[in-house]
């Protein structure tokens, strides 16, 4: 992809010096213009993107885009915004620049051929710049293309819904680290001599799986924490599949549809609790774990009472020696509960692009220390091995299983150049006190498989998703299929579906204090915009902030629907009085359902207001083809778009 974004420079560049032989007035040099403030603008998202993924424009970058920044370190990423905001303003200036430069340069007779080569070089300025092909390829998935592979390939035929058997009476309990992009390449000695000593140490008493590749939806933390738990890579639903996508950050639930590990432990009696040093709030952490069985879920908020020194934190926040020293204390709490537990635990020292080292740390240099994400690996190693000590010392060490995993690999850090010299592999390793003599697992996998791996440690057996169990004879996905990132993409439709669209069967009350009401089991916060099909399923869509890949308002959705396409709208009374002009009220929600081509019912969203599902379902039945009622509602909806 880099070199596509230099033969772009370069043919941008070209055809900006040939192009003022092609201008004949201020109009096509306004045009020129805001071709090259445009242009840059995608070179900038590209090269940012980059900084922080290391592949430039991915399936992370999107995600985060959709759900928002929130609990983001940005104390980190000082240089990198202050670079976007250095394009942005160059960008701008250029294009001024250009402008003014050239808008009287008149040409009445210019050269043909410079012309056309002018052209031919602007276009592949386009043609060749990474950003516009991803969003080219985005645009494709939304018109929802059949992908030949899905055809082949029935996802069905792959997914396994989870059955959980019980296959002895001892149950184990589980404690399990999430070590930030501690991939296990850290442990090459040819690269990095002595640099991870102490969980080698581990490992080597460990069930060892030392071919665990990254998969499509699994690079970035709550992405390989979702194919941990639940077998299946974290996408962001397209238009086509569901509207889910669009404002991710407003959804009360995650995953709703699929049935994760924390879903089968907690049916069979375990207490489930997460801890992380960072937001909760951060990529929907909170939600993913909440929605799948964990009643006991802290984070950087709840966890900063804890600390003697309230300013002894970083960027993304608690260092992990005193995580740590928090989550032994909790492990002590719920083993002498003499309940069943599982207890997770996310380091964040490790975090691109260049760690932080615990204070509590007694090694914290690697060699001269000059480069300071190796300090924090080699920190990391220390604090991990000695809390995995802890445990096993304690008097609970013989009824607990410990897994220490990286939950992706690691992105654009000050380590990367070494990284990238090695065969780069997530880390995931089995420490059980049953075991005496440690065993290197070699078949073939990715992290959506460590679910069913683990589950038999714990006394159970199931397929979780896609993921199989690697100690079994059952072939993993990844040795199944020849490209299994394309065939994973080929399933994204059918994936996004367990983002999971609940169905109205009750009459809607509203919340006034939140903002919020309830359809089946799941809570969203209005101003929104519903969706129904016939069976009164809805697809939420909501207001976003990011405006490049989706439309901004619910006005501009509700005019993409189909004259027959039921909705219900909830947003300010001002703005729905547009639409239905019979709303004359000083409340400040209203709500308005039906069809753009039909009756438009309308209510104002008060205390004791209440959408009714038997007038719903009569309102809808009725017929909805009044062709001039549903232009005339087009015109109003795009006069709210200016």
């Amino acid at each position: 992809m880099h070199s596509f974004l230099f033969l772009s420079i370069i043919s941008f560049l070209v055809g900006v010096l040939l192009s003022d032989n092609r201008t004949r007035g201020k109009y096509s040099a306004f045009l020129l213009a805001s071709f090259s403030f445009v242009y840059i603008l995608l070179c900038a998202f590209y090269i940012i993107s980059n900084y922080f993924t290391g592949e430039g424009i991915n399936d992370a970058v999107i995600y985060h885009l959709r759900y928002g920044l929130e609990g983001t370190g940005f104390g980190d990423y000082y240089l990198v915004i202050a670079l976007g905001v250095g394009l942005f303003i160059f960008s701008f200036v250029f294009s001024f620049i250009y402008f003014r430069v050239i808008k009287n340069r008149f040409h009445p007779s210019p050269k043909q051929l410079r012309r056309v080569i002018s052209a031919i070089f602007l276009i592949g300025a386009f043609a060749f710049n990474p950003s516009v092909k991803f969003l080219l390829n985005s645009f494709f998935k939304t018109l929802g293309f059949e992908d030949d592979l899905a055809k082949k390939h029935n996802f069905f035929d792959y997914y396994k819904p989870p059955l959980l058997q019980s296959f002895t009476s001892e149950h184990m309990n589980l404690v399990y680290i999430f070590a930030e992009s501690f991939e296990s390449t850290y442990f090459d000695e040819t690269i990095f001599p002595s640099l991870v000593t102490k969980t080698r140490e581990l490992r080597s008493k460990s069930i060892y799986f030392s071919d665990i590749e990254q998969a499509l939806g699994t690079s970035w933390t709550i992405a390989g924490m979702t194919s941990v738990m639940c077998g299946i890579p974290l996408v962001t639903p397209s238009s086509k599949t569901s509207s889910q996508g669009n404002s991710m950050s407003k959804m009360r639930s995650f995953y709703s549809g699929a049935v994760c590990l924390g879903d089968l432990l907690k049916k069979e009696g375990y207490t489930l609790s997460y801890r992380s040093g960072s937001s909760l709030e951060f990529a929907g952490v909170d939600k993913l774990y909440k929605t799948h069985g964990f009643s006991d879920v802290k984070g950087l908020k709840e966890l900063s009472s804890f600390l003697k020194n309230k300013k002894n934190k970083t960027p993304w926040g608690l260092y992990d020696d005193n995580l740590f020293d928090i989550v032994f204390n909790d492990f002590q709490k719920l083993s002498k509960s003499n309940k069943k537990f599982a207890l997770f635990v996310s380091t964040m020292d490790t975090h691109h692009p260049y760690g932080h080292v615990s204070k509590g740390c007694k090694q914290n240099r690697y060699k001269d220390g000059s480069n300071s994400m190796l300090n924090a690996v080699i920190c990391s190693d220390e604090l991990i091995s000695d809390f995995v000590k802890k445990i096993q010392n304690s008097s609970f060490g013989q009824n607990t299983i410990i897994v220490i995993s990286s939950d992706h690999l690691a992105m654009h850090n000050m380590a990367i150049n070494e990284l990238e010299k090695g065969n780069r592999k997530n880390l995931f390793m089995v420490l059980d006190p049953r075991v005496e003599k440690g065993k290197e697992v070699e078949k073939k996998g990715t992290m959506l498989d460590v679910a069913p791996t683990i589950l038999p440690f714990l006394g159970y057996s199931s397929d979780v998703g896609l993921g199989r169990d690697l100690l079994s004879e059952m072939p993993s996905l990844n040795t199944t299929f020849p490209n299994l990132n394309r065939q994973l993409e080929s399933w994204t439709p059918d994936i996004a579906k367990f983002w999971e669209f609940p169905k109205i069967d009750k009459d809607l009350k509203f919340n006034i204090k939140s903002k919020t009401f309830k359809i089946s089991n799941q809570t969203y916060s209005y101003p929104i915009l519903l969706k129904l099909n016939d069976a009164l399923e809805v697809m939420p869509f909501f207001e976003i902030q990011f405006k490049l890949f989706d439309a901004t308002t619910l006005s501009g959705y509700l005019l993409g629907f189909e004259n027959n396409d039921a909705f219900i709208w909830i947003d300010k009374c001002s703005k729905l009085e547009k639409i239905e002009d019979k709303i004359k009220t000083k409340e400040r929600f209203c709500y308005v359902c039906g069809k753009l081509g039909g009756e438009i019912a309308y209510g104002v969203v008060s205390k004791n207001s209440t959408v009714e599902l038997a007038s719903l379902k009569e309102l809808l039945a009725k017929e909805s083809k009044d062709e001039n009622l549903s232009t005339y509602r087009r015109e109003v909806l795009q006069s709210m778009q200016k």
